[in-house]
């Protein structure tokens, strides 16, 4: 960093919208919910966005009211969930800096398999992400 001519600082956060579509106005990817880096979900949730949208126009039969309610409905129920997963993640991250002694023991040692599911070889599960109810029963470390 020192010999860094100008320091960037980019500010984390979180986006939820209440709504994605408005009458004809449908949002996509980041314009709609924008979760923090730590899931790498940008890029995939605009491009599930757009293919979400594409299908219901195209299942609604010249009906867009329709199409953009269950759009909004299915992508805003997978959004919430991708952030309230990034929050999680950042949680964990965040306690990792806290000195050992100001963690709690969950902190300190997470059970391994919220480990495998939060960070490991499950970090993208879309599944996980879609299901209905799988995400509100995890827990924080």
């Amino acid at each position: 960093m020192e010999l860094t001519e100008q320091v960037f600082f980019q500010a984390i956060f979180d986006l939820e919208s209440p709504r994605m579509a408005l009458g004809r106005v449908a949002l996509l990817g980041d314009a709609a919910f924008v979760a923090r880096p730590h899931v790498g979900m940008g890029v995939t949730k605009a491009a599930l966005d757009a293919e979400c949208l594409a299908r219901e126009i195209r299942a609604a039969n010249g009906d867009l009211d329709s199409a953009l309610a269950r759009y909004d409905r299915e992508r805003r129920r997978f959004g919430t969930r991708l952030v309230a997963r990034a929050r999680r993640l950042g949680a964990y991250i965040e306690a990792q800096l806290k000195p050992a002694a100001s963690r709690t023991r969950r902190e300190r040692m997470p059970p391994p398999e919220y480990l495998m599911r939060e960070i490991g070889s499950m970090a993208v599960d879309i599944k996980a992400l879609s299901a209905p109810g799988r995400m509100s029963a995890r827990r924080n470390p």
